[in-house]
C-alpha cells in the first residue's frame, strides 16, 4: 500500500500546487476507472447480441418471403451419345469424285431448235438418260436416234458445240449447234447427226502435227472415223455419265487445247459426258 499513499501525496500535491481543488484517493480513481471498463464491455457486449439477433430475423425474413428454389434432378438414364457422320464411302473402281468446288454445269442458252426453242444442258437426271449398264438403244432412250440431245462435259461450264468454224467444243452461249442425235450402229457405236443441220455428222479428223479433232462431215456410216463408241461409266454427279471415243481416241478435255481426241495408253481416263434429252429428235 505505500505505492497508493505515495500515489495520494503526490495527487494532494499537485492540486495545491494547481489550486484545482480536492482529488480523490488513487483507491476510488482506480474503482471509478474499473466500473467505467465494465460498463463498456457490457454495452459492447450488449450491441453484439443485438446484431446477432438483427441478422438472424432478417434471415429467416428472407426465407419466409419465397418458397425455396431447388434444382430438379431427373431419372438416372444412359448418358446421350453425341451423333457422328456416317462413314466415309470409297468410291469403287469406276467412280469419278468431282473436285472440291465444282459443280453442274449452269444454265447456257444456245443455238435455238428447229422449233424455235433452246437445248437444255441443266437436266441430267432425265429418265431418257438412260439407266445402268450400257447406254441402251431401246425406244424412247436418249441413244435410240429417236431423240435429241446437249453433251455435257462433267464439271464442264456449258455445252458441247460444233462450232461455225468447224471444230467440236465447249461454250457458254449460242455458238454452233448443240443438238446432236445418237444413231446406233450396232453395239456401243453411233452416227452423232447433228440435230436439224441437214446431213452433218461428228468425224475425227488430224491436221499435220495438231492434235486430233471432231469437226463436221457429211454423214457416212461406213466411215470408221465417225462411228463413236460411246460407253456408260457409272455415275458423276448422281447422273449417268459416258465415255466418248473415237478408234481407241478418247474424248478429252485439254486446258490448252480444249477438247481433243488422245489414246490413252496408260493413262487414266478423266473427261466424262452427260447426255441431257432435249425431246424427240426432228425427222
Amino acid at each position: 500500500m505505500s505505492a497508493d499513499r505515495e500515489l495520494d501525496d503526490a495527487l494532494r500535491g499537485l492540486a495545491r500546487h494547481g489550486g484545482q481543488g480536492r482529488v480523490h484517493a488513487a483507491a476510488e480513481i482506480r474503482r471509478r476507472g474499473d466500473t467505467r471498463r465494465r460498463r463498456r464491455h457490457v454495452a459492447t457486449v450488449t450491441v453484439g447480441v443485438l446484431l446477432v439477433a438483427a441478422l438472424g430475423a432478417g434471415t429467416a425474413a428472407i426465407r419466409l418471403a419465397g418458397p425455396q428454389h431447388t434444382i430438379p434432378v431427373g431419372p438416372a438414364g444412359p448418358t446421350p451419345v453425341p451423333a457422328t457422320d456416317p462413314p466415309e464411302v470409297t468410291p469403287g473402281p469406276h467412280s469419278v469424285v468431282p473436285p472440291t468446288g465444282s459443280s453442274s454445269p449452269s444454265t447456257a442458252s444456245s443455238r435455238p431448235g428447229p422449233d424455235g426453242t433452246r437445248p437444255s444442258v441443266t437436266d441430267p437426271s432425265s429418265p431418257a438418260s438412260g439407266t445402268s449398264g450400257s447406254p441402251s438403244a431401246g425406244a424412247g432412250g436418249v441413244l435410240s436416234g429417236q431423240r435429241q440431245a446437249t453433251v455435257v462435259r462433267v464439271d464442264g461450264i456449258g455445252g458441247v458445240s460444233l462450232r461455225d468454224e468447224g471444230g467440236l467444243g465447249e461454250v457458254d452461249g449460242d455458238e454452233g449447234d448443240q443438238l446432236f442425235v445418237f444413231v446406233p450402229q450396232g453395239g456401243d457405236t453411233y452416227l452423232v447427226r447433228v440435230a436439224g443441220a441437214g446431213d452433218t455428222c461428228w468425224e475425227s479428223r488430224s491436221s499435220g502435227s495438231a492434235a486430233l479433232r471432231v469437226v463436221g462431215a457429211a454423214c457416212d456410216p461406213d466411215a470408221p472415223r465417225q462411228r463413236f463408241s460411246i460407253v456408260r461409266d457409272g455415275e458423276r454427279g448422281g447422273a449417268p455419265a459416258y465415255a466418248i471415243s473415237n478408234l481407241s481416241a478418247f474424248l478429252q478435255h485439254s486446258p490448252t487445247r480444249g477438247l481433243i481426241l488422245e489414246e490413252l495408253g496408260d493413262a487414266t481416263l478423266t473427261t466424262y459426258f452427260r447426255l441431257v434429252d432435249n425431246g424427240a429428235a426432228p425427222s
